[in-house]
C-alpha cells in the first residue's frame, strides 16, 4: 500500500475515534463525528501537500518535530476554546479534525526509516 492511503486511512481512523469518543460527552447526537472522520480522511495528506515527495529529503519544517509541537499546541488552545454557537464548534472540530490528521501522518512519517528531522 502506497502512503497516500495508509495515511488517510490512519488519519480517519485516529481522528474519527477520537471524535466519536467526545461526541459522547455531550447530550444528543450530531453528525460531527461523521464529518470528523470524513475530513480527517481528505486531510490525511496534506503535509505532502504542503511540502510534496519529489526526492527522498522533502521532509523539511512542516514535516518536522517542531511543526508537530506547535500544532500541537494550537490543537491544545483550539481544544480549550469555549464556543458560544454550534457554527464555532463546527469550526472548532473542523480544525482539530485538520490538525489530528496532520499530527497522524507526522507520526506516521516518523517511524519511517527516513523519521522527522527535529526542525
Amino acid at each position: 500500500m502506497s502512503s497516500g492511503p495508509a495515511h488517510r486511512i490512519g488519519a480517519a481512523a485516529v481522528v474519527g475515534t477520537a471524535a466519536f469518543y467526545a461526541e459522547k460527552e455531550n447530550p444528543g447526537s450530531s453528525a460531527r463525528p461523521i464529518a470528523a472522520t470524513g475530513l480527517a480522511f481528505f486531510s490525511g495528506t496534506l503535509p505532502d501537500k504542503v511540502e510534496p515527495a519529489c526526492h527522498p529529503n522533502h521532509r523539511q519544517f512542516f514535516h518536522s518535530y517542531a511543526f508537530m509541537c506547535i500544532l500541537g499546541y494550537g490543537m491544545y488552545r483550539t481544544w480549550k476554546w469555549e464556543t458560544e454557537n454550534e457554527g464555532e464548534t463546527w469550526v472548532k472540530m473542523a480544525l482539530l479534525s485538520i490538525g489530528g490528521a496532520y499530527l497522524v501522518h507526522l507520526l506516521m512519517d516518523a517511524g519511517t526509516p527516513k523519521g522527522l528531522p527535529v526542525v
